[in-house]
Protein backbone atom coordinates (compact mmCIF):
# COMPACT_ATOMS: atom_id res chain seq x y z
CA UNK A 1 0.00 0.00 0.00
CA UNK A 2 2.95 1.88 1.35
CA UNK A 3 5.07 1.37 -2.15
CA UNK A 4 2.08 2.45 -4.41
CA UNK A 5 0.95 5.47 -2.70
CA UNK A 6 4.67 6.48 -2.91
CA UNK A 7 3.82 5.82 -6.93
CA UNK A 8 0.78 8.02 -7.36
CA UNK A 9 2.42 10.78 -5.65
CA UNK A 10 5.75 10.35 -7.58
CA UNK A 11 3.15 10.48 -10.83
CA UNK A 12 1.52 13.40 -9.64
CA UNK A 13 4.34 15.54 -9.34
CA UNK A 14 5.89 14.35 -12.23
CA UNK A 15 2.82 15.57 -14.14
CA UNK A 16 3.10 19.00 -12.24
CA UNK A 17 6.55 19.25 -12.98
CA UNK A 18 6.12 19.04 -16.85
CA UNK A 19 2.78 21.05 -16.68
CA UNK A 20 4.83 23.83 -15.66
CA UNK A 21 7.73 23.19 -17.83
CA UNK A 22 4.80 22.77 -20.77
CA UNK A 23 3.80 26.46 -19.55
CA UNK A 24 7.16 28.03 -19.68
CA UNK A 25 7.72 26.64 -22.59
CA UNK A 26 4.61 27.89 -24.26
CA UNK A 27 5.69 31.36 -23.25
CA UNK A 28 6.50 33.81 -26.30
CA UNK A 29 10.25 35.31 -26.40
CA UNK A 30 10.42 39.01 -25.41
CA UNK A 31 10.61 41.95 -27.86
CA UNK A 32 12.72 44.64 -28.27
CA UNK A 33 10.74 47.23 -30.20
CA UNK A 34 13.08 50.04 -31.78
CA UNK A 35 10.88 53.11 -33.91
CA UNK A 36 11.68 56.66 -34.54
CA UNK A 37 8.78 59.61 -34.15
CA UNK A 38 9.69 62.45 -36.32
CA UNK A 39 13.36 61.59 -36.62
CA UNK A 40 13.51 60.71 -32.75
CA UNK A 41 14.83 57.80 -31.72
CA UNK A 42 13.05 55.11 -29.23
CA UNK A 43 13.95 51.55 -27.91
CA UNK A 44 11.58 49.73 -25.58
CA UNK A 45 13.82 46.88 -23.79
CA UNK A 46 12.25 44.65 -21.76
CA UNK A 47 13.62 42.20 -18.70
CA UNK A 48 10.73 39.99 -18.38
CA UNK A 49 13.19 36.91 -18.63
CA UNK A 50 15.33 37.92 -16.83
CA UNK A 51 13.38 38.60 -14.28
CA UNK A 52 11.70 35.16 -14.72
CA UNK A 53 15.29 33.28 -14.70
CA UNK A 54 15.71 34.82 -11.64
CA UNK A 55 12.70 33.88 -9.98
CA UNK A 56 12.72 30.56 -11.01
CA UNK A 57 16.02 30.05 -9.39
CA UNK A 58 14.70 31.71 -6.38
CA UNK A 59 11.74 29.82 -5.59
CA UNK A 60 13.37 26.46 -6.49
CA UNK A 61 16.54 27.33 -4.08
CA UNK A 62 15.81 30.35 -1.50
CA UNK A 63 19.67 30.28 -1.12
CA UNK A 64 19.79 31.68 -4.55
CA UNK A 65 17.52 34.76 -3.35
CA UNK A 66 20.04 37.18 -3.11
CA UNK A 67 21.77 40.56 -4.50
CA UNK A 68 24.69 38.24 -6.30
CA UNK A 69 22.16 35.98 -7.96
CA UNK A 70 19.79 39.11 -8.60
CA UNK A 71 22.98 41.00 -9.97
CA UNK A 72 23.99 38.31 -12.34
CA UNK A 73 20.63 37.36 -13.53
CA UNK A 74 19.49 40.86 -13.89
CA UNK A 75 21.52 43.89 -13.21
CA UNK A 76 24.35 42.89 -15.37
CA UNK A 77 21.96 42.05 -18.30
CA UNK A 78 20.33 45.42 -17.72
CA UNK A 79 23.73 47.62 -17.77
CA UNK A 80 24.62 45.30 -20.45
CA UNK A 81 21.64 46.51 -22.67
CA UNK A 82 22.33 50.01 -21.69
CA UNK A 83 25.99 49.82 -22.82
CA UNK A 84 24.17 48.54 -26.40
CA UNK A 85 22.06 51.27 -26.50
CA UNK A 86 24.69 53.76 -25.55
CA UNK A 87 22.45 55.12 -22.88
CA UNK A 88 23.82 56.79 -19.49
CA UNK A 89 22.47 55.50 -16.21
CA UNK A 90 23.61 58.87 -14.18
CA UNK A 91 22.52 62.34 -14.16
CA UNK A 92 18.49 61.55 -12.49
CA UNK A 93 17.85 58.52 -10.17
CA UNK A 94 20.18 56.25 -8.93
CA UNK A 95 18.53 52.98 -10.41
CA UNK A 96 20.03 50.69 -7.72
CA UNK A 97 17.10 50.87 -5.33
CA UNK A 98 15.04 49.58 -7.29
CA UNK A 99 16.72 46.61 -8.37
CA UNK A 100 16.68 43.96 -5.05
CA UNK A 101 15.84 40.90 -3.90
CA UNK A 102 12.62 39.42 -3.62
CA UNK A 103 10.85 38.33 -1.07
CA UNK A 104 7.81 36.38 -3.24
CA UNK A 105 9.55 34.52 -5.94
CA UNK A 106 6.37 32.87 -6.98
CA UNK A 107 4.65 36.03 -7.39
CA UNK A 108 6.75 37.83 -9.33
CA UNK A 109 7.52 34.87 -11.80
CA UNK A 110 3.84 34.43 -11.66
CA UNK A 111 3.33 38.41 -12.71
CA UNK A 112 6.52 38.36 -15.29
CA UNK A 113 5.04 35.38 -17.02
CA UNK A 114 1.56 37.27 -17.89
CA UNK A 115 3.26 40.62 -18.60
CA UNK A 116 4.93 38.61 -20.63
CA UNK A 117 2.28 37.38 -22.34
CA UNK A 118 0.84 40.57 -22.61
CA UNK A 119 3.95 42.31 -24.09
CA UNK A 120 2.25 43.25 -27.15
CA UNK A 121 -0.48 45.39 -25.83
CA UNK A 122 1.93 46.96 -23.18
CA UNK A 123 4.66 47.93 -25.68
CA UNK A 124 2.03 49.34 -27.96
CA UNK A 125 0.90 51.00 -25.00
CA UNK A 126 4.55 52.48 -24.00
CA UNK A 127 4.80 53.45 -28.03
CA UNK A 128 1.89 55.40 -28.40
CA UNK A 129 2.33 57.20 -24.52
CA UNK A 130 6.38 57.93 -26.01
CA UNK A 131 4.60 59.37 -29.76
CA UNK A 132 1.86 61.63 -27.99
CA UNK A 133 4.53 63.07 -25.59
CA UNK A 134 7.11 63.23 -28.75
CA UNK A 135 4.60 65.27 -30.29
CA UNK A 136 4.71 67.85 -28.44
CA UNK A 137 8.06 68.15 -27.19
CA UNK A 138 10.84 66.28 -29.36
CA UNK A 139 14.60 65.36 -27.41
CA UNK A 140 17.28 62.87 -27.93
CA UNK A 141 17.02 59.33 -28.34
CA UNK A 142 15.22 57.17 -25.08
CA UNK A 143 15.10 54.00 -24.21
CA UNK A 144 12.36 52.37 -21.61
CA UNK A 145 13.42 49.46 -19.73
CA UNK A 146 10.16 47.40 -18.82
CA UNK A 147 10.17 44.98 -15.38
CA UNK A 148 7.63 43.67 -13.28
CA UNK A 149 7.00 45.29 -10.34
CA UNK A 150 7.77 43.71 -6.94
CA UNK A 151 4.75 41.91 -5.94
CA UNK A 152 6.05 43.45 -2.10
CA UNK A 153 5.97 47.18 -2.97
CA UNK A 154 2.54 47.44 -2.41
CA UNK A 155 2.59 51.31 -3.54
CA UNK A 156 2.46 50.40 -6.93
CA UNK A 157 -0.87 48.55 -6.75
CA UNK A 158 -2.68 50.80 -4.09
CA UNK A 159 -1.39 54.09 -5.28
CA UNK A 160 0.26 53.91 -8.89
CA UNK A 161 -2.63 51.85 -10.62
CA UNK A 162 -0.23 49.61 -11.53
CA UNK A 163 2.12 51.22 -13.47
CA UNK A 164 5.58 52.74 -11.61
CA UNK A 165 7.97 54.59 -12.94
CA UNK A 166 11.92 56.59 -12.22
CA UNK A 167 13.98 58.72 -14.79
CA UNK A 168 17.08 57.70 -14.65
CA UNK A 169 18.75 59.44 -16.89
CA UNK A 170 18.48 62.18 -19.87
CA UNK A 171 18.32 58.83 -21.85
CA UNK A 172 16.37 56.10 -19.90
CA UNK A 173 13.40 55.77 -18.27
CA UNK A 174 12.74 52.56 -16.44
CA UNK A 175 8.88 51.08 -16.04
CA UNK A 176 8.06 48.66 -12.95
CA UNK A 177 4.40 47.09 -13.77
CA UNK A 178 1.92 45.28 -12.18
CA UNK A 179 -0.44 42.92 -14.18
CA UNK A 180 -3.06 45.22 -12.94
CA UNK A 181 -1.99 47.69 -14.68
CA UNK A 182 -4.05 50.43 -15.70
CA UNK A 183 -3.92 51.71 -19.41
CA UNK A 184 -4.58 55.45 -18.69
CA UNK A 185 -2.15 55.34 -15.89
CA UNK A 186 0.47 53.71 -17.76
CA UNK A 187 0.14 56.15 -20.72
CA UNK A 188 0.48 59.13 -18.13
CA UNK A 189 3.04 57.83 -16.25
CA UNK A 190 4.73 57.79 -19.35
CA UNK A 191 4.49 61.34 -20.84
CA UNK A 192 5.29 62.34 -16.84
CA UNK A 193 8.56 60.19 -16.75
CA UNK A 194 9.14 61.47 -20.49
CA UNK A 195 9.15 65.18 -19.12
CA UNK A 196 11.98 64.31 -17.00
CA UNK A 197 14.03 63.34 -19.47
CA UNK A 198 13.81 66.22 -21.63
CA UNK A 199 14.34 68.48 -19.17
CA UNK A 200 17.64 66.35 -17.51
CA UNK A 201 18.71 67.24 -21.51
CA UNK A 202 19.66 70.61 -20.30
CA UNK A 203 22.22 68.85 -17.59
CA UNK A 204 20.48 71.23 -14.79
CA UNK A 205 22.21 72.73 -12.17
CA UNK A 206 21.54 73.71 -8.40
CA UNK A 207 19.18 71.21 -7.51
CA UNK A 208 17.00 72.17 -4.17
CA UNK A 209 13.80 71.69 -2.54
CA UNK A 210 12.39 74.27 -4.75
CA UNK A 211 13.64 72.81 -7.82
CA UNK A 212 12.84 69.61 -7.10
CA UNK A 213 9.02 70.89 -6.30
CA UNK A 214 8.67 72.23 -9.65
CA UNK A 215 10.25 69.73 -11.67
CA UNK A 216 7.63 67.01 -10.42
CA UNK A 217 5.05 69.60 -10.80
CA UNK A 218 6.38 70.63 -14.71
CA UNK A 219 6.36 67.06 -15.71
CA UNK A 220 2.70 66.76 -13.55
CA UNK A 221 1.73 69.69 -16.06
CA UNK A 222 3.48 68.13 -19.14
CA UNK A 223 1.28 64.58 -18.49
CA UNK A 224 -2.09 66.31 -18.26
CA UNK A 225 -1.85 68.18 -21.52
CA UNK A 226 -0.81 65.22 -23.01
CA UNK A 227 -3.82 62.76 -21.13
CA UNK A 228 -6.14 65.76 -20.03
CA UNK A 229 -8.77 62.65 -19.07
CA UNK A 230 -6.53 60.91 -16.12
CA UNK A 231 -6.98 61.92 -12.87
CA UNK A 232 -3.62 61.61 -10.99
CA UNK A 233 -4.18 61.27 -6.76
CA UNK A 234 -1.33 63.25 -6.36
CA UNK A 235 -2.77 66.20 -8.70
CA UNK A 236 -5.57 66.50 -6.69
CA UNK A 237 -6.33 69.71 -4.55
CA UNK A 238 -4.59 70.07 -1.18
CA UNK A 239 -7.41 71.15 1.83
CA UNK A 240 -6.47 75.03 2.86
CA UNK A 241 -4.85 74.21 6.02
CA UNK A 242 -2.54 71.78 4.11
CA UNK A 243 -1.27 74.28 1.38
CA UNK A 244 -0.54 76.59 4.03
CA UNK A 245 1.50 74.22 5.85
CA UNK A 246 2.92 73.08 2.67
CA UNK A 247 4.08 76.89 1.69
CA UNK A 248 5.78 77.72 4.90
CA UNK A 249 7.69 74.54 5.11
CA UNK A 250 8.52 75.12 1.54
CA UNK A 251 9.69 79.07 1.71
CA UNK A 252 11.59 77.87 4.86
CA UNK A 253 13.67 75.46 3.68
CA UNK A 254 13.73 76.12 -0.39
CA UNK A 255 17.49 76.11 -0.71
CA UNK A 256 17.30 72.55 1.30
CA UNK A 257 19.07 69.48 -0.29
CA UNK A 258 18.68 67.20 2.48
CA UNK A 259 16.89 64.28 1.10
CA UNK A 260 14.78 63.88 4.66
CA UNK A 261 13.21 67.47 4.35
CA UNK A 262 12.15 66.69 0.72
CA UNK A 263 10.69 63.14 1.41
CA UNK A 264 8.74 65.13 4.10
CA UNK A 265 6.87 66.56 1.05
CA UNK A 266 7.03 63.03 -0.82
CA UNK A 267 5.77 60.77 1.89
CA UNK A 268 3.97 63.13 3.77
CA UNK A 269 4.02 64.70 7.82
CA UNK A 270 1.41 64.10 10.06
CA UNK A 271 3.56 66.73 12.96
CA UNK A 272 3.85 69.05 10.38
CA UNK A 273 0.41 69.09 8.59
CA UNK A 274 2.20 68.15 5.16
CA UNK A 275 0.13 65.44 3.48
CA UNK A 276 1.32 63.03 1.16
CA UNK A 277 2.69 63.81 -2.58
CA UNK A 278 2.64 67.36 -1.23
CA UNK A 279 5.92 67.70 -3.74
CA UNK A 280 3.79 67.03 -6.58
CA UNK A 281 0.63 68.45 -5.69
CA UNK A 282 2.29 72.30 -5.13
CA UNK A 283 4.35 71.35 -7.70
CA UNK A 284 1.82 70.93 -10.02
CA UNK A 285 -0.41 74.31 -8.38
CA UNK A 286 2.91 76.47 -8.71
CA UNK A 287 3.19 75.11 -12.56
CA UNK A 288 -0.59 75.53 -13.62
CA UNK A 289 -0.68 79.10 -12.46
CA UNK A 290 2.44 79.88 -14.48
CA UNK A 291 1.15 78.00 -17.65
CA UNK A 292 -2.15 80.12 -16.71
CA UNK A 293 -0.21 83.43 -16.28
CA UNK A 294 1.78 83.37 -18.94
CA UNK A 295 0.12 81.16 -22.17
CA UNK A 296 2.69 82.34 -24.68
CA UNK A 297 5.58 80.53 -23.48
CA UNK A 298 6.07 77.16 -25.50
CA UNK A 299 6.52 73.97 -23.97
CA UNK A 300 10.32 73.61 -25.23
CA UNK A 301 10.62 77.20 -23.27
CA UNK A 302 8.95 76.49 -19.61
CA UNK A 303 10.56 72.55 -19.60
CA UNK A 304 14.11 73.68 -19.46
CA UNK A 305 12.96 77.07 -17.19
CA UNK A 306 14.38 76.48 -13.45
CA UNK A 307 12.34 76.65 -10.42
CA UNK A 308 12.80 79.97 -9.68
CA UNK A 309 12.04 81.28 -12.66
CA UNK A 310 8.71 79.53 -13.03
CA UNK A 311 7.72 80.23 -9.57
CA UNK A 312 8.80 83.80 -9.98
CA UNK A 313 6.37 83.87 -12.98
CA UNK A 314 3.26 81.59 -10.89
CA UNK A 315 1.04 82.89 -8.41
CA UNK A 316 3.67 82.35 -5.84
CA UNK A 317 6.36 84.77 -6.18
CA UNK A 318 6.29 85.37 -2.01
CA UNK A 319 8.61 81.94 -1.96
CA UNK A 320 11.65 83.91 -3.10
CA UNK A 321 10.75 86.68 -1.06
CA UNK A 322 14.18 86.81 0.29
CA UNK A 323 15.36 86.80 -3.10
CA UNK A 324 12.71 90.14 -3.88
CA UNK A 325 14.05 91.86 -0.57
CA UNK A 326 17.10 91.75 -1.91
CA UNK A 327 16.80 93.06 -4.69
CA UNK A 328 14.75 95.62 -3.51
CA UNK A 329 17.63 96.62 -1.10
Amino acid sequence: MKQKLRTIVGLLLLLMTAACSHEEEDLPSQKKVEFEEGGQQFTIVPLYEEFLDYSKNAEENPELNNKGELFTKVIQPFQSYMNEEDASLSGGMDYTPYFYPTRKAEAIKENTAELLERQDEINEIIKSALVKSAGKLSGDKKTIVVRPADPDDSSVSSYLNGAGAVTISKDVILLMLAPEFEKEMLEYVVAHEYHHSIFLEVDPKGVNLLNSIVFEGKAESFAVSVFPGVAAPWTEPMEPEEEKAVLEYLRNNKDSTSSEIYFEFQEGSFKKGIPMWANYKMGFKITESFLKNHPEVPVGEWTTMTGDEIVRGSDYPDLLENEIQSREE
